[in-house]
């Protein structure tokens, strides 16, 4: 009789697993798929304007949205790697930008154009020497630029020291700059009724005018191409304080001298 209890404990403990059956394992978690943007199918490098006209307007267009503070292209960092890995392939910028060496100059930034859209050729003063010349050569004959922006800024510095030497010799390799800016003191005199700030911004303005018909003077390639209206070469001057660029009158190339009989 003792064993009863036994038997009777026996034949209910599985009874009391049926009514409390083990937790069934958890599914595994499945990582959340997120769409990608809309925009990431398109080409992470924009084909440029095709006429002279068009790449100026498109350079003016950035500057203006980096005056307002709303910078596109260059704040789009999803694309960074394909747009790296497009470029691997070649470029084809559709601008050449000749300014100076000032860090305070990010052409870049202030016409919004992101990386492959920009030659870049930086000199202090925005005076190109002969290797700058045949930077740009190479970035309008091989590359296919359409426009050369020779872009001084306000408060240069190298303009600034080209003026307060007045013709003595600036000490180690600087004199470069005076040789680079040859001409401009002359060209240019101080008025008797502005001080030396008024000067100064003259200055600024002029040499980037004088460097842009220099480009023309200096190089056949480029003249013919401007002839043929595949090429403009434009002054401009960068305010520092306003971030705006003012694009000045384009060079334009003079008239053939009539032939003598």
């Amino acid at each position: 009789m003792r064993a009863l209890p036994l038997i009777l404990l026996l034949t209910l403990v599985p009874l009391a697993a049926e009514e409390h059956p083990a937790p069934a394992p958890k599914a595994k978690a499945h990582p959340k798929v997120v769409s990608a943007p809309q925009h990431a199918a398109e080409a992470p490098v924009a084909a440029g304007p095709g006429t002279p006209k068009a790449a100026l307007a498109e350079l003016s267009a950035g500057n203006a949205r980096f005056v307002a503070g709303k910078r596109v292209r260059t704040l789009d960092t999803g694309q960074d790697a394909a747009m790296r890995a497009a470029l691997v392939q070649g470029q084809a910028p559709f601008a050449v930008v000749i300014t100076c060496s000032d860090s305070r100059v990010p052409d870049a930034l202030l016409f919004d154009q992101e990386a492959g859209r920009l030659f870049t050729i930086r000199e202090a003063g925005n005076a190109p020497d002969l290797q700058g010349l045949a930077s740009a050569e190479y970035a309008v004959g091989h590359l296919g630029s359409k426009v050369i922006v020779v872009m001084g800024h306000t408060s240069c510095g190298a303009v600034k020291a080209v003026r307060e030497a007045n013709g003595k010799p600036l000490p180690g390799n600087l004199w470069a700059l005076q040789a680079g800016m040859a001409g401009l003191l002359e060209s240019t005199p101080q008025d008797p009724n502005e001080d030396a700030k008024g000067h100064l911004a003259h200055l600024e303005e002029a040499n980037a005018r004088r460097q842009a018909q220099a480009l023309l003077d200096r190089s056949p390639l480029l003249r013919d191409l401007l002839v043929a209206g595949k090429l403009a070469i434009v002054p401009a001057l960068y305010n520092l304080a306003s971030g705006k660029v003012q694009f000045l009158k384009a060079v334009a190339a003079a008239a053939a001298a009539p032939a003598h009989h």
